[in-house]
């Protein structure tokens, strides 16, 4: 047998080769949506080469919203996902056989919102009973909307929801065909710029501004293929704290990853949009104190209640539906003023 120079001068050495990439583990992720700024956290952890390092052959697909994310994972298509915690809670409530664990907060804090327009006359959460809302079957904020009008005495009965693709969400606002439209924040906000509709035509009503005090995106799993792949799910939940880290230290490289994801990529938006999740949803004062990814019982507990009585489903235990089994040690989630 013929071996390679390099081979034969390891082996007189006594040097350990390191795994061939055939070795590595492939793990497919769905994302929640397209590729923009606040999902550059991936992209930029994968092109610094962490999942590779780490013996992880990742495939990154974008996805439609936390409704598509959380059945490509259920279905077995996908190995990892993105989704809203409100969205997952629900989901495992009409499939106790099928549940889904989350191993990660992403965002601490909720980004979803109803966004009306003045002319339409809403200017509080009671304003939008005999109105139209244009979402997508199975988003987050469409999911969650039972909550929010809950606690802001809101008779769900009476708000009328226009059914859209993602991608004509507000051109239907813009368009005249709904009032407003629910979803995330600021995809909603530049959805409507980019259609000449200005900040000032329209009110903002954001669910954690108005009651709805649950996080926002989780990273998802089936538990059982978490089991079986223990260290590649503790591998990339390593290497995501890791991008969240180089968006916060260099966002403008964190966005040009995006490019070979996305050629369309607006760098100035999405910098913009990647500000906007830094600061108002993924790094707040619980994650500068605690860290990234930190579950408090009676918070959670709490936020669980709410979920539940809202959408009327059992609240499940903190237990059911999160495991910090995988998360990277203390010292990779401590946050570190930038």
């Amino acid at each position: 047998m013929n071996l390679p120079l390099k081979a034969l001068l390891a082996i007189a050495f006594g040097v350990i080769l390191p795994a061939v990439a055939g070795a590595q583990t492939p793990v497919k992720l769905v994302l929640d949506w397209a590729f923009e700024g606040p999902q550059s956290m991936w992209t930029a952890a994968a092109e610094s080469g962490c999942f590779t390092d780490k013996g992880i052959k990742l495939g990154i697909d974008r996805g439609m919203g936390s409704g598509d994310a959380i059945s490509k994972v259920a279905s077995g298509a996908y190995n990892i996902g993105v989704a809203d915690f409100g969205s997952v809670v629900a989901y495992n409530a009409a499939h106790p056989g099928q549940k889904l664990t989350i191993v990660f907060i992403v965002s601490d804090a909720s980004p979803l919102a109803v966004v009306a327009t003045k002319k339409s006359g809403v200017a509080k959460p009671k304003d939008l009973e005999g109105k139209r809302l244009a979402g997508p079957q199975g988003e987050s904020a469409r999911v969650m909307f039972p909550a929010f009008a809950k606690i802001n005495g809101v008779d769900a009965a009476k708000v009328e929801w226009v059914t859209v693709t993602p991608d004509l969400r507000q051109a239907t606002v813009a368009q005249g065909k709904a009032d407003g439209a629910a979803g995330h924040l600021n995809t909603i906000l530049k959805g409507l710029r980019a259609l000449k509709v200005s900040r000032d035509e329209l009110v903002v009503l954001d669910y954690a501004s108005h009651g709805v005090k649950v996080p926002g995106n989780t990273v998802i799993v089936k538990e059982e293929w978490a089991r079986a792949n223990k260290k590649a799910v503790q591998d990339f939940l390593s290497c995501t704290v890791k991008g969240i880290k180089m968006t916060i230290d260099d966002p403008k490289a964190a966005i040009a990853t995006l490019k070979k994801y996305n050629s369309m990529v607006d760098s100035t938006i999405e910098l913009d949009n990647l500000d906007f999740a830094t600061n108002m949803i993924v790094v707040t004062p619980n994650v500068k104190q605690h860290g990234f990814s930190f579950v408090d019982a009676t918070r959670y507990e709490a936020a669980l209640s709410m979920v539940a009585e809202s959408l009327s489903v059992a609240k499940p235990a903190v237990a059911d539906i999160w495991s910090g089994d995988y998360l990277p040690p203390k010292s990779e989630l401590a946050f570190e003023s930038r």
